[in-house]
């Protein structure tokens, strides 16, 4: 079918924000009895995947109080702008998260196979459909904007980083991907096998140290002194991290995981996979994210 006359994409954003101004575009088209009765269910539904509900989350605010503002009649920008001060103002890790999340949701995680499902039934072509936001946009008569993902070279890739103590990034302490493998690494820097060329990007901000970090409101020079200070287990240290910096929501950990266990897929970091396959003498798109690359370099199984 056509798309909806003012209905944005869920790609589209507002300021930075993903998916914010068609949670605006359904309130103001439910108000003037435009918005086809199939939608009206999902408004501002509590379910974390939805964009309204995810939206009103990150922002501070209820769904109530949104609609409320927008039939005020200002702009996008004057709404966001009364969320930040009406609720809170997210950081841009955060909003980055909070993006990632929305526009990849449905591709490796656990509303695939509901997604694959729904893909079926309507006939759409399953290579052109890996996201929810990908359906939306098909479903609503929108041109794909990202197209098949490329095929994974066939044959053995060798590994080059075999580092025996070095857990998978996608394995989990308490429900967290990447923390043990920081932990592992700090350990095995102490034990002095840990290469040399790795030492120096430990904790490195924009690495997946200093993200995780981040995340969870800890200096990263706080986190190695506990790790060196006695013998603990990943799940004491875990405890330690959640009450010295912070300990994130259920639902901050549902997004959390994802994006960075399916960051270089569609996204500013998908360059920065390229070139790792190229330094490591790989066939391009071997591994389509970076965690896949870490794993292929590391020589342990594709996961997908």
């Amino acid at each position: 079918m056509p798309p909806l006359s003012g209905l944005r994409s869920p790609y589209e954003e507002v300021s930075g924000l993903l998916g914010f101004g068609r949670t605006l575009d359904k309130i103001r088209l439910h108000a003037e009895g435009k918005l086809p009765e199939d939608y009206l269910p999902m408004l501002g539904m509590p379910n974390p995947y939805t964009l309204d509900g995810k939206s009103c989350r990150l922002l501070g605010i209820t769904y109530e109080e949104l609609i409320a503002e927008v039939l005020k009649g200002g702009s996008d920008e004057e709404v966001l702008a009364w969320a930040f001060t009406h609720g809170r103002k997210p950081s841009d890790l955060e909003i980055e998260v909070s993006n990632a999340f929305s526009m990849k949701l449905g591709w490796r995680d656990e509303t695939t196979p509901y997604l694959r499902k729904m893909v079926a039934e309507a006939g759409f072509p399953v290579d052109e459909v890996l996201t929810f936001a990908d359906y939306i946009d098909r479903d609503e008569g929108r041109s794909p904007r990202f197209g098949p993902d490329p095929s994974v070279p066939a044959g053995e890739v060798k590994a080059t980083a075999i580092i025996p103590g070095l857990r998978s990034p996608y394995e989990k302490v308490g429900g967290l991907v990447h923390f043990g493998r920081m932990i592992d690494k700090i350990r095995l820097h102490r034990s002095g096998a840990l290469p040399d060329a790795w030492a120096g990007s430990k904790g490195v901000p924009a690495s997946f140290d200093g993200a995780t970090c981040r995340f969870l409101g800890l200096d990263y020079a706080a986190l190695e002194a506990e790790v060196l200070s006695a013998d603990k287990s990943d799940e004491d240290l875990l405890a330690w991290a959640f009450a010295t910096g912070r300990h994130p929501s259920k639902l901050e950990m549902m997004a959390w995981n994802p994006y960075l266990s399916k960051r270089g897929w569609r996204d500013r970091f998908a360059e920065r996979v390229e070139i790792r396959l190229k330094e490591s003498h790989m066939p391009n798109h071997a591994a389509l994210t970076m965690f896949d690359y870490i794993d292929l370099d590391e020589g342990r199984p594709s996961r997908f």
